[in-house]
């Protein structure tokens, strides 16, 4: 898994945040947190998974190519960066290119 430079987090102070964004880097099972990526599979802007889906054996092959840009304890604030985001990317005026947004 991939945690980007710039991520964005709901819920966490700084050092959560950065200690949560580390344990992604490394797969660390039994994390109870909502994640926002890239799409995965097909295309889109943003996907919103339960981290513990990415435990499944389908997902193995693929870890290194998931592109984590925020992550939230609860569905509903991985909802609110996704709105955030949405924002932040109309407001730079790139286009929605949100690869080009994160540097990726």
């Amino acid at each position: 898994m991939k945690v980007v430079d710039t991520v964005y987090t709901y819920g966490y102070s700084d050092d959560e945040a950065r200690h949560l964004a580390k344990k992604l880097k490394y797969n660390v099972k039994k994390l109870k947190l909502y994640v926002v990526c890239l799409p995965v599979i097909g295309d889109g802007l943003m996907e919103i998974y339960d981290y513990k889906h990415f435990q499944q054996s389908f997902y193995k092959g693929i870890k290194n190519d998931i592109v984590v840009i925020g992550f939230a304890p609860d569905k509903a604030g991985a909802e609110e960066i996704i709105l955030s985001i949405t924002q932040d990317l109309y407001d730079a005026n790139c286009g929605f290119d949100i690869k080009k947004f994160f540097g990726v």
